[in-house]
This record gives C-alpha cells, structure tokens and sequence, in this order.
C-alpha cells in the first residue's frame, strides 16, 4: 500500500471504531439506571436517547497502479561491416589473412606490426583504421623481406604505412618462374618509407591502381610498375621525394597513365625504361600526364648502384622506351634537364627510342627544358611545348610533331655524375602525418576489381605551380 493511502485510511477506521463503541454502552451504568435503583416508588420516566447523526464516511482516493514503461534495449553492432578485426579477433595480421575466405575483409587497428604478410586468396581488402598509426615496420631484418606479399588477384591494401624493410613496402607479383600474371590490384592511402628497394611494387602484375600513395627514402623508386604488356594500370595522385626515383617503369606499358602527381627532391623524377634483366622488351606505350616534376637532382639520397647517375637532376626521362606520351606536365626547377629522350646502354645492349611525343607541357627553370639524344628519324617529336632552352636547339622545328624535320645537331653535353653525394635509406628522415582514407571505420570494402576507367588526355589539366 502507497503512503499516501495508508494516511487517509488511519483517520477513517479510528472515527469507525468511536462510533461502534458508543452504539454498544461501552459496559457502563446511565444516569437514568441510577435514579430508578434508588427511588422505587417514584414513577419510571423513559428518557428517550438522543439522536446523534451518523458521521460521514470518508471514501480514499483511488490512486491508480503505477505504469510499468516498457524499455526498449539496443544493440549497437561493434562490427558492421563484418571485418577479421586486428588485434580484437587476431593477435597478428597474418593470422588475420590466414583465416579470411575470398572477399573478406580484415581491419586493423592502431599499432606497430612487426610482420612481414603474405597474401595468397583472392578479392581481400586489408585496411588500416589510421594511415599514420597502423604501422608495418620491418626493422630492417633480412627474415622480413617485405611488408605485403601479395600473390593473389584482386587484393586491396589501404590506409597504412609500410616502413624499414629490406626490399619492398608492399610486393605485387605473378610468378617469376612460371609468367603467371597476377590480375587486379590495389594500393590506396598508403605510406611507405625507409624500404630498401621500392614502395609499392607491382611486377607481372595487370589491371592495378595505385593511388594516394607518399613513397620516401628508396634506393630505387617509390613506385615500381614492371613487366606488362598491356598494364592496364592508373598511377595517381603520388607525392614521391627523398628516393633515388620517383617513379621507375622498366618494359611496361599499353593503358598505362601515371597522371596528376607530384614527383619532387629525388634524383630523377620520372623513368620509364627499357631493361634486358625483365621481359617484354622494349618499354612501350605508357602515358605521363598532369604531373607536377620538380627540383629533382637531390643528392640528399639513397641509390643501389651508379646506373642511374647519368639522369641524375632529370625531370622526366624516356630511356630506350618507344611510343609514350608526355603531356601537359609542368615541369621546374630541375638541377640538370626538364624532359629528355634518350637512347640508353643496358650491357651490351643499346636500346634506342622511338615514337615518343612530348606535348603541351611547360617546362621551364632548368638549366635546359628540353632535350632529345636520339634520331629525329625515329619519330621522336615536340610540339606545343612552352620551354626556354632545348638541346638541340629549336627542339621543334628540328624535331616537331607535325612530319617535318630539320637538321640534328647534338649540342647536349651529359654531366659528369663522378662524385655525387649519396644518403644511406635507413638515414633518410621519415615523414610527418599523411591525409587519411575518408571514413576508414565506415566505408565499405572494394575488392580490386573492374579498376580501369576511360581516360583520355583531354581528361587531364597541366598542373599550377
């Protein structure tokens, strides 16, 4: 019973009571039983009682039951998108990957990981939740060559960084013994850095995008795309520095864009190239545009070998390549050459270049803008160019993209690359914060699938400075 109602009914039940026992005489004698005991002759008189109006019966309140308000109890879902969850549900990313089914995806979660990963089942996706904080780290140990190995077709990396491994950041690849190409790949919102060959690195491998990548500290560059024919490949949205090259590309081409990138600080920026050491010979049929190369020729950095020191403090350089496109790039600042063509030696082998187009671009503050060291009869051209010194000079009339030729003069004297400065890569400084992928926690994963878009060089703007 409610306080309430057990204070109105004490009153009532006490004024009951009252009444009940004045109604039975209480057991006691009136003043009328008095007189007649004591006077007998006197006639009896009836005293009639008096009348008392019976007392008005309070009926309580009624207080209603209290409602009972049903709860409703939610279930917030700590794991919407169904991921393998590092270190939550697995202590190591491998075991993470080990345990994934085709098209799974495995989401890892702030720390250092000394783990060199290998991946062999198709269509994962294996992101960081933060770029800067989700960190593979090799430690340079010669038991943990790389820090992904990805044999498996259709594999997304993104938003993490990859650091201090012997070879590679992250390994793209087919077989090298049995040419099994590897199809469909992804590297997206990754930092790689202090890695002792390349970044990110895709070898007999197709239909790849790399993308939002910042690559530092390599002695070889900090994107590789190697022996394919066609690629099918997007290079974009790069910031390269601080490596031996930028971008490096030996036998590759065919639907190959390496577009709106920045490639700074290295000691060559931008190399496709025609090599012996891989198959599909000769480098053919990539495109370079958009891309912002600039103040390369930095000896603040690491290098394997000498080979390159002849392109030192180049912008861009065709090396032995044949039909690709340079466009529309904005060119600056370079110690020794804005954009070359060249013939290039390879042991006993000297591959020369042809059918290069060099187009739109503006290419200017380099000691000289525009260089061609190989026969104008070979269909090399220059057209639409806005540059201020060329070797030979006149560039295009001598060699112009429009049938007509003139006269060859090579007046381009190579620089003496004898004793320049090198940086070991574990010495190279690392980086500060990159942008994160947006919404790494929410958004769904995109296996490397159906990656490659249409794009024409109308598509593609010359950057400003």
């Amino acid at each position: 019973m409610c306080p309430a109602m057990r204070g109105k009914l004490i009153p009532a039940l006490l004024i009951s009571f009252g009444l009940l026992a004045a109604a039975c005489g209480g057991g006691g004698s009136t003043e009328a039983d008095t007189a007649a005991g004591t006077d007998q002759t006197a006639a009896s008189t009836t005293t009639l009682p008096t009348t008392t109006e019976a007392p008005q019966t309070t009926v309580p309140e009624t207080t209603a039951p209290p409602t009972t308000v049903a709860t409703t109890t939610t279930t917030v879902d700590d794991n919407p998108l169904g991921a393998l969850r590092v270190p939550e549900d697995y202590g190591t990313i491998q075991e993470a990957v080990d345990a994934a089914d085709e098209g799974d995806f495995v989401l890892i979660g702030p720390g250092v990981y000394n783990e060199a990963v290998i991946v062999e089942t198709d269509n994962l996706v294996i992101r960081g939740l933060d770029r800067n904080e989700v960190i593979l780290d090799g430690e340079f140990d010669e038991t943990r060559p790389n820090g992904f190995t990805v044999f498996s077709n259709g594999v997304a990396i993104e938003n993490l960084t990859t650091r201090n491994y012997v070879n590679n950041g992250i390994f793209f690849t087919g077989s090298y013994d049995d040419d099994i190409i590897l199809t469909g790949y992804r590297a997206s919102y990754i930092t790689a850095h202090n890695n002792g060959d390349y970044g990110v690195y895709a070898f007999n491998a197709t239909e790849g995008l790399i993308d939002n990548v910042y690559g530092s500290g390599h002695p070889d560059s900090a994107v590789y795309v190697g022996q394919c024919q066609p690629c099918n490949v997007i290079v974009s949205n790069i910031l390269a520095e601080n490596n031996a090259l930028g971008y490096s590309g030996t036998n590759s081409g065919g639907n190959l864009w390496v577009i709106n990138s920045e490639w700074r600080n290295n000691r060559v920026g931008i190399v496709p190239n025609t090599l012996n050491s891989e198959e599909l010979a000769p480098q053919r049929g990539a495109n370079f545009a958009g891309n912002y190369v600039h103040d390369n020729g930095n000896e603040a950095t690491p290098r394997k070998n000498s080979d390159w020191d002849l392109a030192f403090g180049v912008g861009i350089v065709v090396a032995g390549g044949n039909d690709n496109l340079i466009a529309r790039n904005l060119v600056t600042g370079n110690a020794n050459v804005g954009i070359a063509v060249s013939f290039f030696p390879d042991g006993e082998t000297l591959w020369s270049a042809g059918m290069n187009q060099v187009r739109d671009n503006v290419v200017t503050g380099n000691p000289t803008d525009l260089v061609l060291l190989a026969s104008q009869a070979d269909g090399n051209c220059f057209a639409g160019n806005e540059f201020d010194t060329s070797a030979p000079t006149d560039i295009e009339g001598v060699a112009g993209c429009d049938g007509e030729t003139g006269e060859y003069v090579d007046n381009y004297a190579i620089p003496d690359p004898s004793g320049l400065g090198t940086l070991d890569y574990t010495e190279v400084p690392a980086p500060g914060p990159q942008p994160n992928m947006p919404d790494a926690a929410t958004a769904p994963p995109e296996p490397a699938v159906d990656l490659m878009p249409t794009i024409t060089i109308e598509d593609i703007s010359v950057p400003e400075m």
